[in-house]
């Protein structure tokens, strides 16, 4: 991993000191060294090193995520090799709003997290946006470092609260399976068998934490898709309905009424008029 000079100034006094994806095929081993200001994440995603913070050692695995605190020493040991290669993503950066953040989140030094899309898409969109010398992107990569930091906060606490309690962490878990599926066939027996828990159980903690059924949330989640099919593309209603999930035309419009109050015919017509 290479410390590169230049800094990206925010306008919100966050600097953006360096970042990338870097790929170990062969052995590496840095100097222990400390910098006084700067905050080091660094997300594990394949294979495994050695990390000693403080004089404290870590052995890292995918998805491992390191948190170098200003002034704390750091030390990184790779014993990679062509066929057994170690890669990571990593930026370093500074400011008010990222001592804030640190402040308040008490992370610790390492901590295991579920490496997704949403992580990895911004890191990587925060890469690109930092080649790009063209053009003046300072405010959009403020927001997507933020977007990254607090991202990475969600997953940390989501996964203590896994740890901690399954009853506590259960209904997000159901929460976001039922956001990835909404389309798809779905019903409470398949829902309460991935999570290895019983149907009464999980219709009773979604409901206690949401305050609706999860078939409820379910056909919010199909409908907010119907909509921006609706409004984006030609594809005949009959169509949407089918791909968004709904057993039937008629249901899917006696829904979509009794959500937003029109039939969806009359919603692609009012909304395209108002916007042509």
């Amino acid at each position: 991993m290479k410390w590169r000079k230049g800094t990206f100034m925010a306008h919100n006094a966050i600097e953006l000191h360096s970042l990338g994806y870097s790929v170990h095929r062969k052995p590496f081993f840095n100097l222990q060294k400390s910098v006084s200001s700067l905050l080091l994440l660094r997300l594990q995603v394949k294979g495994n090193c050695r990390v000693s913070l403080n004089g404290r050692p870590y052995e890292v695995g995918p998805g491992d995520l390191i948190f170098s605190k200003p002034s704390e020493t750091y030390q990184l040991t790779v014993d990679a090799s062509p066929g057994k290669e170690s890669a990571d993503y990593y930026l370093f950066c500074e400011g008010e709003w990222i001592a804030r953040w640190l402040a308040q989140g008490g992370f610790p030094d390492c901590v295991r997290i579920e490496v997704n899309d949403d992580i990895l898409s911004l890191w990587r969109r925060l890469i690109d946006e930092k080649r790009n010398l063209r053009e003046d992107n300072s405010e959009l990569m403020d927001y997507l470092l933020k977007a990254l930091c607090l991202t990475l906060e969600r997953s940390i606490r989501r996964r203590a609260g896994h740890d901690a309690s399954s009853d506590l962490y259960m209904p997000y878990r159901i929460k976001r399976y039922v956001e990835q599926h909404a389309t798809e066939p779905l019903t409470l027996e398949e829902i309460a068998k991935q999570h290895g828990i019983s149907v009464s159980s999980a219709s009773h903690l979604f409901k206690k934490t949401f305050k609706l059924s999860i078939i409820r949330y379910a056909v919010e989640v199909r409908l907010a898709v119907a909509v921006e099919r609706i409004l984006h593309t030609e594809l005949p209603l009959e169509h949407i309905s089918e791909s968004c999930g709904f057993r039937s035309y008629p249901y899917f419009c006696r829904a979509f009424r009794s959500r937003y109050r029109i039939p969806p015919s009359q919603y692609r017509t009012d909304h395209r008029a108002s916007h042509a």
